[in-house]
């Protein structure tokens, strides 16, 4: 993960989540940038949280 292009909540929200991070790491590059692209959006720590969530199920993409 390249902590320059993370939103802060991302990263924190992602360092408590093994198999979110895990998954993200097997992700093309494309859509590692759509990850980070709705991350953007987030407004707020519950919908991060939400989304990090997500990712780790395999429901966000």
């Amino acid at each position: 993960m390249d902590f320059n292009q993370v939103p802060i909540g991302f990263g924190l929200a992602m360092s408590g989540n093994t198999a979110a991070m895990t998954r993200y790491a097997h992700l093309s590059e494309a859509q590692k940038q759509a990850v980070l692209n709705r991350a953007q959006q987030v407004r707020s720590e519950k919908e991060m949280y939400a989304l990090v969530a997500s990712l780790a199920n395999g429901t966000m993409l």
